[in-house]
C-alpha cells in the first residue's frame, strides 16, 4: 500500500474524529439549552405559584382579620355564651383554599424553603374548615353550655393561628421572591416549626 493510501485513511479518521466532536458539541449544547429551558420554565412555575397562593393566603387572612375586629367580635360573642347559656352562635361556613387544591398535584414546584409553612398553614385550614361543619350541625346546640364554650373557644384559637402562620407564609414567600433562597431559608431558620408555635396573630401591616 503507497504513502497516498496511507494519507487518505489518515484524512478519513481526521474527518471521522472532527465529525464525532461536532456530534459531541452538539448533544452539549442541545442537553444545556434543555437544561436552561426547563430550569426557566420551573422557574416560571414556581413564580405563578407563589403569587397566586400569595394572593389567596393573603385574603384568608383578611377574612379572619376582618379590619382587626376580628378578636374584639369573638371576645363579645365568648362573653354572651357566657351570659346566655343558652345562646348558641351562628357559625359561617368555611370554604378556602380552591387554588391549593388545584396546585395539588403539582405541589412539588415549591421550594423546601415555603412549602413546610405552606401546606401547615392549609392543614389548618382544613382542621377549622371540618370544625366549622361541626359546630354547623346538630349536636353542637345540644351540648352543655361549658363544652359548647370550650369548643367555640378552640374554634377562635384555630383561627388566631392560621392567621398567623398565614402571616408568616406571605413574608416568606416575599422573601423569597424579592432576595432568593438563601435569604428565605435564613427566616425560616429564625421560625419556630410550624406545629410548634402558637404565638399570638401578626398584623397585616408586620407590626
Amino acid at each position: 500500500m503507497g504513502q497516498g493510501a496511507f494519507i487518505g485513511i489518515d484524512a478519513r479518521i481526521w474527518q471521522a474524529v472532527i465529525a464525532g466532536g461536532v456530534v459531541a458539541a452538539g448533544w452539549l449544547v442541545n442537553g444545556w439549552r434543555m437544561r436552561r429551558d426547563a430550569r426557566r420554565l420551573r422557574n416560571e412555575r414556581l413564580r405563578d405559584a407563589h403569587k397566586a397562593l400569595f394572593a389567596e393566603i393573603r385574603d384568608i387572612c383578611a377574612i379572619y382579620w376582618l379590619d382587626g375586629r376580628a378578636e374584639e367580635h369573638a371576645a363579645d360573642l365568648i362573653a354572651r355564651m357566657e351570659r346566655e347559656p343558652e345562646f348558641v352562635p351562628f357559625i359561617p361556613r368555611e370554604v378556602h383554599g380552591l387554588i391549593y387544591q388545584s396546585m395539588m398535584g403539582q405541589i412539588d414546584v415549591l421550594p423546601r424553603q415555603t412549602i413546610d409553612w405552606i401546606v401547615a398553614f392549609y392543614t389548618l385550614i382544613r382542621s377549622i374548615e371540618a370544625l366549622a361543619d361541626d359546630m354547623r350541625g346538630e349536636r353542637f346546640p345540644t351540648l352543655e353550655p361549658e363544652r359548647r364554650l370550650a369548643v367555640y373557644g378552640e374554634y377562635i384559637e384555630m383561627r388566631r393561628r392560621a392567621f398567623g402562620y398565614g402571616q408568616r407564609v406571605l413574608k416568606l414567600i416575599d422573601v423569597y421572591s424579592r432576595d432568593g433562597a438563601d435569604a428565605a431559608q435564613a427566616m425560616v431558620s429564625s421560625l419556630s416549626t410550624p406545629d410548634a408555635g402558637r404565638s399570638g396573630p401578626e398584623r397585616p401591616d408586620g407590626d
